[in-house]
């Protein structure tokens, strides 16, 4: 069984750490507008809310334009519909 999760990250370009099931999929991102972040929807296996099976990982919000490491691994883009921006998640694997 799966369920999916909500994890919150700062729009800004600081490295972040989510603690999150090494199997979890990230499956959407968005802007919330109300409250100037970024939220990510992951999925995960159902038993995973046990603390000794998460794992910390790595994200980044890059803006359009900024430059993005090669091992960065791309996960979604979340829009701000009442400015023009962007916002560019990807996960660090190094």
């Amino acid at each position: 069984m799966k369920t999916i999760h909500k994890h919150r990250l700062v729009a800004d370009n600081e490295i972040q750490k989510v603690k999150l099931s090494p199997e979890g999929i990230v499956r959407e991102v968005e802007y919330i507008q109300q409250e100037r972040a970024i939220y990510m929807w992951v999925e995960v296996p159902a038993g995973s809310v046990i603390e000794s099976n998460l794992i910390e990982r790595s994200f980044r919000v890059f803006r359009t334009g900024d430059g993005v490491p090669d091992h960065a691994v791309y996960i979604g883009t979340a829009l701000d519909v009442l400015a023009p921006e962007a916002y560019h998640v990807y996960e660090l694997t190094e």
